[in-house]
């Protein structure tokens, strides 16, 4: 047999089912299995695993193999020798084994028995003879007349935009409800992850595409609004033990379509599916990918489909950011690490929604619990990005250890410089300190990777409030009501602007739109429109708030936050310390801000403040 490298072409034959061993590979599929279970393979793998068994016996040089895996692309010779292992890995095959051989310096040639199964029904290649009455000169013009017409329409259709920018939105489910809801979100959430992982694109997090999570969505108009290049959307569906998914990558400019497929599979194979489509993606943009790259790209937490499951629902939860839904969200997170005690992201989102809570002032061991998923999480990956930032804000919001704090929030931009939610934790960290300048960098970095997001808009605004630049607080509240005129956060921190420019008026009535929007939060809520009419002179109306407040319990923790703004602003100093002292006993997340809060600036002489933020080790302004 000749030792001559043919040339090759992937799912040559592919109507073939080819066994080997045990194993059966079914390539139209893109199934294989072993004694009838499937065996879960990443696509580069699948593909070599084919170029080999298609080429059995014969000596497959290296160069010829990445030409085939990669084409038009540059890669690294350890991208090969990476996928190489990772087939012998899943065959249960050694170096030199049963299955593939290394030709030391030369490539790879497959080894073992191939037994070839035909389809019944074959489909013949008919390429039809041309008509020899056709005279040449005549069709030489017209081979030429449409080569420049197709390359001009290629052009057009294919004309060079420079790439820098990817939105991956929820995949829509088939059948409308949460349990599908929480795969099309999950699905989007693994390959924003492995895009991310790559480093060559900014990719949009998660929690900017939350809103689009139902109903139909206008894919360009939801680009425009994420102010991306391109848009991953698509549709998922799961019958019985199988998931069926399509997905199309949208060039936002003109809405036209790069490239789409649709995967077929059992749900057992979903991890393999993910893999696939970043992957696919990847290729479609021509990205070329270093071996670690390429290694980070299909690199996975867990195979448990259970722990997965589990995990998707209490991210679902947790995105709809409410007291209830975020209960339920660390039951899910627990069940996930119940069902795979060796799988991070639960621990990382189990710590971020327990400190949520804690943070608010419900009972129980949450920082405790936080702080430990967070440590767990980084001890089974510490390259989790998400890993990292939930330590840092258990430091920072619980154990108030600003350095700490930093060094995590600072690794894990390191490990995922598209994670919005780090720098914003960052910006959280800066204000505290009174490093306002600081804090409003991160922030525009924040809202330049989620440009849609109002909560972080108006984070944005409440940074520019800090720095005391109530003007620019204003502009940016305003952009946070205009993205989201149902945010409560939009309403409460564009009613805090009005309140710094003096337009009593206009902050009172953004108050009581954040009432009548969350009323889950009754009690924070009437304080602040408390804290509104004691700014502009209504004092009848603002105590009447504090009496509410105070006579009307309920699930809701104390805010003993802003009960101590209002009795600052109505002059109650030593009841406004005294809640103040309440609410850093409980280490409510607010507490923080003390240092450079603007409400708090009538108890900056103090000696009771001074005392509460020398123990926080906190600056004044």
């Amino acid at each position: 047999m000749s030792e001559e490298t043919p040339k090759t072409a992937i799912y040559n034959n592919s109507k073939q089912l080819l066994h080997f061993g045990d194993f059966a590979l079914e390539v139209t599929e893109r199934r294989l299995t072993r004694s009838g279970q499937p065996v879960a393979l990443p696509p580069k793998v699948f593909d070599l695993l084919v170029l080999l068994v298609q080429n059995a016996g014969r000596l497959m040089d290296k160069e010829r193999l990445s030409q085939d895996l990669w084409p038009g692309t540059f890669v690294e010779e350890s991208n090969l020798s990476v996928n190489v292992s990772a087939l012998r890995k899943a065959l249960g095959d050694g170096a030199n084994g049963r299955f593939i051989e290394t030709v030391p310096k030369k490539g790879y040639r497959w080894v073992a028995e191939v037994r070839t199964e035909e389809p019944a029904t074959p489909i013949p290649a008919v390429i039809p003879q041309a008509r020899r009455s056709l005279r040449w000169p005549v069709a030489l013009a017209a081979v030429a007349l449409i080569a420049v017409v197709a390359t001009g329409w290629w052009w057009w259709q294919h004309r060079t935009v420079a790439v820098r920018s990817i939105a991956v939105l929820p995949f829509t489910p088939v059948i409308e409800d949460d349990a599908q809801r929480s795969i099309g979100l999950g699905m989007a959430d693994a390959v924003i992850t492995r895009l991310s992982a790559l480093g060559k694109l900014e990719v949009r997090p998660t929690s900017a595409v939350l809103r689009y999570l139902k109903g139909s969505i206008d894919t360009s108009s939801a680009g425009r609004e994420l102010k991306v290049d391109l848009v991953l959307h698509g549709g998922v569906q799961t019958v019985d033990k199988r998931i069926r998914v399509s997905v199309q990558l949208v060039r936002v400019e003109d809405g036209k379509q790069l490239w789409s497929d649709t995967f077929d599979d059992y749900f057992t194979n979903i991890f393999a599916v993910q893999d696939n489509i970043a992957e696919r993606v990847a290729a479609a943009l021509s990205v070329p990918m270093s071996a670690s790259q390429q290694e980070a790209l299909s690199r996975r937490s867990t195979e448990n489909t259970q722990a997965y499951e589990f995990y998707l629902k209490g991210q679902y939860l947790a995105s709809k950011r409410l007291h209830e839904a975020t209960a339920g969200a660390i039951d899910y997170f627990e069940k996930a690490i119940a069902a795979d005690p060796d799988y991070p992201a639960p621990y990382a989102a189990l710590a971020s929604s327990a400190l949520i809570r804690a943070g608010e002032g419900f009972p129980g061991n949450l920082r405790e619990k936080a702080k430990n998923a967070a440590i767990k999480a980084i001890s089974l990956d510490d390259k989790l990005a998400e890993a990292h930032l939930a330590l840092g804000q258990v430091l920072m919001r619980s154990e108030w250890d600003w350095h700490g704090a930093e060094r995590a929030f600072r690794h894990a931009i390191e490990l995922n410089r598209n994670l919005a939610m780090a720098h914003a934790a960052q910006s959280t960290l800066w204000t505290a300190l009174g490093r306002h300048e600081d804090a409003i960098r991160e922030m525009e970095i924040t809202t330049r990777l989620d440009p849609g997001s109002a909560s972080l808009r108006s984070d944005y605004s409440w940074a520019l409030l800090f720095a005391r630049r109530p003007g620019e607080a204003l502009v940016n509240a305003q952009k946070s009501v205009d993205l989201d005129e149902w945010s409560y956060s939009a309403h409460r921190q564009f009613g805090k602007a009005y309140l710094a420019g003096g337009q009593h008026a206009e902050a009172i009535a953004e108050a009581q739109k954040a009432l009548n929007i969350n009323g889950g939060r009754r009690r924070r809520v009437v304080l602040e429109l408390g804290k509104a009419y004691a700014a502009a002179g209504r004092r009848s109306e603002a105590e009447a708030a504090l009496r509410e407040t105070l006579s009307v319990g309920g699930q809701e923790p104390d805010p003993h936050y802003e009960f101590a703004v209002l009795y600052a602003a109505l002059g109650d100093k030593p009841n406004a310390i005294k809640s103040l002292e309440r609410a850093c006993q409980q280490r409510l997340s607010r507490v923080i801000w003390m240092g450079a809060d603007p409400e708090l600036d009538g108890l900056r002489e103090e000696p009771g403040f001074r005392r509460l933020l020398e123990s926080l080790h906190l600056p004044s302004k």
